[in-house]
């Protein structure tokens, strides 16, 4: 469906509206006019012929010359004197050429006229007749006792002349009024849709996020206060947008915290108890002795770890881009793997694509991401299992699928895999699928799991080719 801007909804109409006015009403007047003006101009006519055979101002029975000339000379018509045969027999037209001459009866129309005067009670008749390219009001007048046809022509020429010189006068002044309305509809619309134009920006500015932007009010009237409503409307989005942010960050500081304690709250009472117990039995077998150390500085190796590991989810890290092959920097990490795929019997099946284009990432955050999710297909694999390794491109990024055949993920957990520290594993950490969903994230790719129980589980790992 086409689309019209406000402005044109508001010129358009006025220069229809006026050229209807200005156009179509003073033609309808002029048409008007023009058969009033006929109807007086036949009817004075009329009346010089009556005033010519009241008075006997020349003699009917035997019409001359010089009583024609003084006719046209006293009312500036042309007389045309018709036999009953409707014969010319004579006329003050000049110039005419010899088509015309031929064709001169017909044209004034002389049988029409006769039928008229036949079927009305009134000896006068008039039409309107073109004779040479020049158009005239004709009266006949039939003389009964002679059945000839007395014609006064008076030209038209000076009342088309008048009309044609109105019309046009008149069309010039309906040009320069819709030149003028459409220059006054273009300067009142550009005054209306200008303010609304600016905030219709400034609200698809808001609705991409960009809350700090302010609508600038230039006009005193119902859109500068919708302006000004926006405004404090983009306010109160941006105090509501801040408190959310520092109440999510508190609730996510909180939440890391409470799984933080959790995390070293068990390595650190089990260290405890074994310090306790080293200090109050002075006499414990050295062999138990290292025992507990060793147990103890495992426990602390386990914390070291989980501190590691919240560092390195909580600051932000900065990407060292280099332009290089993806499926070599994936081989480096299944080449580290590959004792440990051995000795659980787990089989590995690689389809790289070779056609892989280059492109920009950092190489040892994606080591880290991707080792983190080869880690954990292979511990939910059992012995026997397959751990497939996929990689492929389209014209906007490139994929790795790693698609292992173990014991899957539960519906109720997945929602949370990406939570830091949620972990269903007695030994993990649950910050490696946090950290690789960081890493991809960084890099403006994203990270899906997609999970069967006792199917498996395929993760994907989306790259944009920049």
């Amino acid at each position: 469906m086409r689309r019209y801007s406000i402005q044109n909804k508001i010129v358009l109409p006025f220069i229809v509206l006026f050229a209807i006015v200005i156009f179509v009403v003073p033609l309808i007047t002029i048409a008007l006019l023009d058969r009033k003006y006929g109807e007086q101009y036949g009817l004075e006519t009329e009346n010089w012929l009556k005033v010519i055979v009241s008075t006997n101002y020349i003699r009917f029975d035997k019409l001359i010359i010089e009583d024609s000339q003084k006719i046209k000379k006293a009312y500036g018509v042309e007389v045309t004197l018709v036999s009953g045969d409707n014969t010319i027999n004579h006329t003050t037209l000049k110039g005419l050429s010899d088509e015309d001459w031929s064709n001169l009866s017909a044209s004034m129309k002389l049988r029409e006229a006769r039928e008229q005067i036949k079927g009305s009670d009134s000896q006068f008749v008039l039409q309107n007749v073109t004779v040479g390219k020049q158009r005239y009001k004709v009266i006949y007048y039939l003389l009964p006792q002679y059945n000839r046809l007395l014609c006064l022509m008076r030209s038209m020429d000076k009342i088309a002349d008048a009309k044609r010189q109105v019309t046009l006068l008149i069309l010039g002044i309906a040009a320069i009024v819709i030149v003028l309305v459409t220059l006054i509809s273009h300067l009142i619309s550009k005054n209306l849709a200008t303010p609304i134009k600016e905030l219709v920006q400034f609200t698809r500015q808001v609705a991409e996020g960009q809350l700090d932007q302010k609508c600038s009010v230039k006009t005193h009237d119902e859109i500068g206060d919708l302006a000004a409503a926006f405004n404090q409307m983009t306010q109160d989005l941006r105090d509501s947008r801040n408190e959310l942010i520092q109440a999510e960050r508190l609730a996510t500081a909180g939440k890391m915290a409470a799984s933080f304690a959790h995390e070293i709250r068990n390595p650190l009472s089990s260290m405890r108890m074994l310090a306790q117990m080293l200090i109050r039995k002075k006499d414990l077998p050295e062999s138990k002795r290292e025992q507990s150390m060793q147990y103890i500085l495992e426990g602390i190796e386990r914390i070291d770890v989980s501190v590691k590991g919240l560092m390195d989810f909580a600051r932000p890290a900065t990407l060292e881009r280099v332009e290089q092959s993806l499926n070599p920097v994936l081989q480096e990490v299944l080449n580290l793997m590959e004792s440990n795929l051995s000795h659980h019997q787990i089989s590995l099946v690689k389809k790289f694509d070779p056609n892989l284009p280059p492109f920009l990432f950092d190489r040892d955050k994606l080591k880290q991401a991707f080792m983190n999710i080869v880690l954990n297909a292979m511990e939910a694999i059992q012995e026997g299992g397959t751990l497939e390794i996929l990689t492929a491109h389209d014209m906007d990024g490139t994929r790795i699928d790693v698609v292992d055949t173990g014991i899957g993920i539960a519906p109720e957990d997945q929602e949370r895999l990406f939570e830091p520290f949620f972990t269903r594993k007695p030994q993990g950490t649950g910050l490696g699928l946090s950290n690789a969903k960081r890493i991809l994230e960084q890099h403006g790719g994203n990270i899906q799991i997609n999970s069967v129980v006792g199917k498996g589980t395929t993760v994907s790992l989306w790259l944009p080719l920049m």
